[in-house]
């Protein structure tokens, strides 16, 4: 069930941040949703250091389960999935299909979606930090293309770009990276054992396998919990 929240309560929550939950709202309305248990404060101060809490995002859930299901009930045909807000980011997995804009602001955003990535560990690990909240578990693809952009490693995808390429792995709980652009195999497993190293740093375990064609990858799942 939603909470009953004002207009601008409701309007914070949905439009928090998809990635991260951070608000955007004034700051009365971030402090007021903090005083009811649906977002905390972190990081730097003002309004921008604060996150929908654990409870936050499940009320942003059902705030859009509701939505849809009165758009259902208003229309006679099934309501098409709503777009994703405007400027919301998307890590860049190498594969070329997220066409991220490489442009000269493209640092600063990932630099704020990786810090937004903390707050929501903080939020929902108790304080932890260091190894990847379940919310990342769900998002196995752009958590582990963040954690390697926002480290600066380069993305593949391009015709003639050299870099790391994430995708889920037929393992449950896993995604594979691999090294697009390598000249050979042994170029291409070096510039993993810097992914590796890389993840590793962020919360991340990794396995380096070769597939059937000699090529290396890294099985990359989640470290757990001390």
């Amino acid at each position: 069930m939603t909470r009953t929240l004002t207009a601008a309560q409701r309007k914070a929550v949905t439009g928090s941040d998809p990635a991260t939950g951070r608000l955007s709202a004034r700051a009365d309305v971030c402090a007021a949703l903090a005083t009811a248990g649906l977002a905390v404060r972190h990081g730097r101060s003002g309004h921008h250091g604060y996150y929908l809490s654990e409870e936050g995002l499940r009320q942003r859930a059902a705030l859009a389960a509701a939505g849809a299901a009165r758009q259902a009930a208003d229309e006679a045909s099934p309501p098409a999935a709503p777009a994703a807000p405007g400027g919301a980011f998307t890590a860049d997995d190498g594969t070329g299909t997220a066409a991220a804009d490489r442009g000269p602001g493209r640092t600063a955003e990932v630099a704020a979606a990786w810090e937004g990535l903390i707050g929501i560990r903080a939020v929902l690990l108790d304080g932890v930090t260091d190894v990847p909240a379940p919310w990342e578990r769900e998002r196995l693809v752009h958590a582990v293309a963040l954690a390697l952009e926002a480290a600066g490693c380069p993305p593949g995808g391009g015709p003639d770009a050299s870099g790391y390429a994430v995708a889920l792995s037929g393992q449950q709980g896993a995604a594979e990276v691999s090294w697009r652009g390598a000249e050979s195999a042994g170029a291409a497993a070096g510039s993993l054992a810097r992914c590796a190293v890389l993840l590793e740093a962020r919360g991340w375990q990794c396995t380096r396998h070769r597939d059937r064609a000699g090529r290396p990858f890294l099985l990359v799942s989640p470290r757990r919990k001390a």
